[in-house]
């Protein structure tokens, strides 16, 4: 017998949630249920009387428990893929006197399954990246070190914001801690225990941040990743988002942002479904947003949905009662880190404190594990920093003819030119410096400074 043509029985087992795909002893299928046509996307009219080999062959099936349950007669069991869909499938051998004649094999869809494992490994991987954020913070026993006026100031204002979900906007300049007191904001809120999530702006490749930040469904676009993929906004959903350089988002993701904003919801690219979210956004940049809006760089509706609360970090040069506890604070770190013991003589300190450090916080932090980890001694005198970084700032004499702005803009000529001569390529002069690649590139043009190194600029 080659086919059921029982009616009764075809029926019956057409009325059965799960799949059920019986073969003949020969491997040729003889009934295929509609269950199996729903999970595995096959039409019954069309594998009815094919052999599982051609099909495994041709590609349909990645492998045939049935075919398997053939060779060893005995019941088994095989995870496979059937028309890009994730199966499992059950083969049991049917005797009539010894002799097998069927092979009734059960099939269940784990496609949902295995979608449920890519998300959650997607969420673990969320959960690193959080851990990694929270242990590169210079927030120590959860406060922020700072002796100035101006920062205690900041520091009591975000204690306050903290306690309301209110959007705040944070301006500063590269490296004056914009986004350790993003951190200070959120630990001191009510959402402590939530996501805190960064979203790079300025580093996102243009063709994939719409993707990165609203994610979306399996399928959306070519080649979307199976099963999806949650965005970053929903990531953050309960707790804080933090929109670092928000001034580099294009225009079309800013009115989608303000959507966002203002209807609490999102949806992922390829979806018809929307997520209710619960997040509050604190936006940080080195740029003025204003004068961006000014020259429609930057939407008006979304500047003053962002800037409900305001705060403006001062650079270093003008907070500089900060610079001596910020110097004992890496340097105390640093001593643990490495099991050093190592103190800065008060020459030392004396050419540390006269510097401008145009880099902030940042160049603070590298500038004291440079001296760390190469002075050959416990102390750090001043014959451990660099002629003409550090020193020729405290000699420089001031021109009264020229404003406070224009000495900066010499000095920072000269410390860039200056860590040029010490930097291989863009990667290392980053580093020495404590500035991104980004804002290196725009200071340099701004200075008029060629950022030559012969190819290594990438």
């Amino acid at each position: 017998m080659k086919y059921f043509n029982d009616e009764f029985l075809t029926d019956f087992f057409n009325s059965i949630d799960i799949g059920i795909h019986i073969l003949n002893f020969e491997g040729t299928t003889v009934l295929y249920n509609k269950s199996c046509e729903r999970i595995e996307g096959i039409d019954s009219r069309w594998i009815i009387g094919k052999n599982m080999k051609t099909l495994v062959d041709d590609g349909v099936y990645s492998d045939s428990i049935g075919l398997k349950v053939i060779e060893e007669e005995k019941k088994m069991g095989i995870a496979q893929r059937v028309n890009d869909r994730h199966i499992y499938s059950t083969g049991i051998p049917i005797f009539k006197e010894k002799t097998l004649v069927y092979v009734v094999i059960n099939v269940v869809d784990m496609t949902n399954i295995m979608k449920l494992r890519e998300r959650i490994k997607e969420l673990q991987s969320i959960n690193r990246k959080i851990s990694n954020e929270l242990t590169t913070l210079k927030v120590m026993d959860g406060d922020i070190i700072s002796k100035s006026k101006k920062m205690e100031e900041i520091k009591h204002l975000a204690l306050r914001v903290g306690r309301v979900d209110s959007n705040i906007l944070i301006e500063g300049e590269s490296g004056v801690g914009k986004g350790i007191l993003s951190r200070y904001i959120h630990e001191n809120s009510n959402r402590k225990s939530k996501p805190f999530i960064k979203v790079d702006c300025g580093s996102l490749s243009p063709a994939l941040i719409e993707s990165e930040l609203f994610g979306y469904e399996e399928g959306a676009f070519t080649g979307a990743k199976r099963g999806g993929k949650v965005g970053l906004i929903e990531a953050a959903n309960g707790g804080t988002l933090l929109l670092d350089e928000v001034g580099e988002l294009p225009l079309s993701l800013q009115v989608k942002l303000l959507s966002v904003i203002q209807e609490k919801k999102i949806r992922q690219l390829g979806s018809v479904k929307d997520v209710n979210l619960d997040i509050r956004i604190i936006a940080i940049t080195n740029r003025n947003l204003k004068k961006m809006v000014e020259e429609k760089k930057f939407r008006v509706d979304l500047y003053y949905r962002l800037k409900v609360i305001y705060i403006k970090i001062p650079p270093l040069r003008e907070r500089r009662e900060d610079i001596v506890p910020l110097i004992h604070l890496f340097l105390e770190k640093l001593n643990k880190k490495y099991g050093f013991n190592k103190e800065i003589s008060g020459e030392a300190m004396k050419l540390l404190i006269n510097h401008p450090w145009p880099g902030n916080v940042r160049e603070v932090e590298n500038e004291i594990e440079r001296l760390v980890v190469t002075s050959s001694s416990d102390i750090i005198d001043k014959d451990n920093i660099p002629q003409g970084e550090v020193e020729n700032y405290s000699l420089y004499d001031l021109n009264e003819e020229r404003n406070f702005k224009d000495h900066v803009y010499e000095y920072e000529k000269v410390l860039i030119r200056k860590y040029l001569e010490r930097s291989q390529d863009i990667h290392e002069l980053s580093e020495k410096t404590g500035l991104e690649n980004s804002t290196l590139r725009k200071k340099a043009k701004r200075l008029g400074i060629e950022l030559d190194y012969g190819g290594n600029n990438s």
